[in-house]
């Protein structure tokens, strides 16, 4: 009815993307609410619309189309944020999805390949919508037939899932019974299918485990005879190991107070379940929280460890350009003394880059994506509560400029830190009340032992 929109033909044919990233057609309709910008890199591709985007986090082009009085217009191209069921189509076959108003339809698609939304291939023809008009539809006696085997089988489904539901938490209380580990959700999907990138690491030994987590595990083991960190993310977790790696993976983020990454890999310590890894600097010496519990300092190493973290989140939070490469603004969100590790010379380093976010860039700067959605519920998340700026824990965060309000939110947690600090300094305020471990019990840690 409509034929095809054309759009192919506006693309400049010099537009051509690596092997292994998705090149969509990228077009937002004036009016559009929320944008998809940051889910690809634009490309400027030509004076005027359509623009090509280079998908950042999926292979998946989408488009959407509304359909009003027999005519179709583009109201939105470009990159899916994840490769989801009907990715795999290689042309851009529309289905249609809501009624914005009487007499329009709006129809999206899902395509593979590169720039797969330039058009359609074909509409629904009028009587196959699928999608309920304002007033509904009155069913002819075979849509009545139709309509109640689809609602048998949905009450099978039903059955079917609560079922398996019911068998799942059987089986964890017979292990935690039995003291067996308890079964991951979602252990029967294959996660390396999802991180194909992943290299085996058998050079890797796990030695001892360090600190756990709700999300991960941290051992200290060896790689190619090197001590290190390894963070271990049990199958269920790969979304928050996805997340805490792209942010370790943004370019010009070495800094001596600052965790080093040293790469992912994927692998297991003996005969525990295989899982994505991130591969760190081990500093033994531990967290801060575990140091000061266990150890006064004087003046001197007590301001070592004060300006090397403030000189750590300075450089978090500042956006750069240095040799060529641009480091942008990152918030740590989750800044607190289990987080903040101790180096041989007793300076600081900050790590535990899971719940990092990147910030809005100046203007001219590349638009890098975050780790993250930027909806309000995820600007708001926070780590560790006692650590949390007031504006935090009442959310009344200003949004207007969530950026610089989320780095006032990690020097609030910075402040509490230099107050841990200088509170182990005896040279500040001496007394036996520095030898009953009065501190560590405040800050949940473990109770002081010895004292250097």
């Amino acid at each position: 009815m409509l034929g095809r929109l054309g759009l192919w033909a506006l693309l400049p044919t010099a537009v051509q993307a690596p092997p292994n990233r998705r090149t969509c057609v990228f077009f937002e309709a004036p009016g559009v609410r929320g944008s998809t910008k940051t889910l690809g890199e634009l490309l400027d591709a030509g004076p005027g619309p359509p623009r090509v985007i280079r998908c950042l986090y999926s292979h998946c082009c989408f488009g959407i189309w509304n359909l009003t009085q027999g005519r179709a217009q583009v109201e939105m191209q470009g990159c899916r944020d994840s490769d989801e069921p009907g990715c795999e189509s290689l042309h851009c076959d529309l289905s249609p999805r809501a009624h914005p108003s009487p007499g329009s339809t709006l129809f999206t698609c899902s395509c593979g390949t590169d720039f797969c939304n330039a058009n359609y291939s074909h509409l629904p023809s009028p009587g196959n919508l699928g999608v309920p008009g304002p007033q509904g539809t009155q069913a002819t006696p075979g849509e009545s037939i139709w309509m109640a085997l689809v609602l048998l089988g949905l009450l099978l489904l039903l059955l079917l899932l609560l079922s398996s539901i019911i068998l799942a938490l059987l089986q964890r209380k017979a292990y935690r019974v039995q003291g067996g580990p308890q079964p991951e959700p979602n252990s029967g999907r294959d996660w390396s299918e999802e991180l194909p990138e992943l290299p085996e690491l058998p050079e890797l030994c796990f030695s001892q485990v360090i600190q756990e987590g709700s999300h991960a595990v941290m051992w200290a083991g060896r790689l190619q005879g090197e001590l290190v960190a390894i963070k271990a993310f049990p199958p269920r977790a790969v979304a928050q190991f996805r997340a805490e790696r792209a942010v370790y993976e943004l370019p010009g983020l070495q800094h001596d107070h600052i965790v080093r990454f040293i790469t992912a890999g994927q692998g297991g310590p003996g005969s525990l379940p295989s899982g994505p890894l991130l591969i760190l600097e081990l500093h033994p010496k531990g967290s801060l929280c575990h140091y000061l519990t266990q150890h006064t300092s004087d003046w001197g190493s007590s301001l070592r460890m004060a300006l090397s973290l403030a000189r750590g989140l300075a450089f978090l939070h500042e956006e750069r350009w240095q040799d060529g490469q641009y480091k942008p603004g990152i918030a740590h969100r989750d800044l607190s003394s289990q987080n903040v590790l101790i180096r041989e010379d007793r300076s600081c380093a900050i790590g535990d880059l899971g719940l990092a976010l990147v910030l809005p860039g100046f203007s001219g700067s590349p638009a890098w994506a975050p780790s993250q959605s930027q909806g309000p519920a995820t600007i708001m998340e926070a780590g560790t509560q006692r650590y949390m700026a007031p504006e935090l824990l009442d959310k009344t965060l200003d949004l207007q400029d969530w950026g610089t309000a989320l780095r006032r939110a990690d020097v609030y947690s910075l402040a509490l830190l230099l107050w841990e600090i200088m509170s182990r300094c005896p040279d500040l305020s001496p007394g036996p009340w520095w030898t009953k471990g009065a501190l560590g019990r405040l800050l949940g840690c473990s109770r002081s032992t010895t004292d250097s």
